[in-house]
């Protein structure tokens, strides 16, 4: 995955040394990560190690929806979806940082409970995707000939 981040590779490597590996910087400045290969890697590494560069996986994905801002705006369903990602990716590093150094995150809490806002938003753009397939279905029928 890739997408404008606006950093160099060296400040990549300086701002996330313990991912920076895993982070890749083009010619034109966009990045690439590769979690996948992180989490191949991850249980190599030590406790504390492990937690600092889970940490540095929230913040990289923090950071990265917030470069992204400009490309999302436009675009309200696109922007949802990946702020519903992104706060999942944050939500699931988080806590395996938490592990890595030995602490209890608590109970998994559903991303509906911990950021209902997010829900909230989620049901509001499918109660206006069926709203306008219900209309298209009710045209549709009209159209045709067909009662309903």
């Amino acid at each position: 995955m890739s997408g404008e981040i606006g950093l160099s590779a060296g400040g990549v490597a300086s701002r996330w040394r313990h991912i920076a590996r895993f982070l890749n910087v083009d010619e034109a400045g966009n990045i690439g990560y590769d979690f996948l290969g992180f989490g191949c890697f991850e249980k190599t590494l030590e406790a504390a190690e492990r937690a600092a560069a889970n940490d540095e996986w929230a913040d990289y994905f923090e950071y990265r929806l917030v470069q992204r801002a400009g490309e999302l705006a436009g675009d309200r369903v696109k922007r949802h979806l990946v702020e519903e990602w992104t706060d999942s990716m944050v939500y699931l590093t988080r806590r395996c940082a938490t592990y890595a150094r030995g602490e209890d995150p608590g109970p998994w809490l559903p991303q509906h409970v911990r950021r209902p806002d997010i829900a909230a938003t989620g049901r509001t753009i499918a109660d206006e995707i069926m709203a306008e397939l219900e209309a298209e279905d009710d045209v549709n029928c009209h159209l045709i000939g067909v009662a309903e």
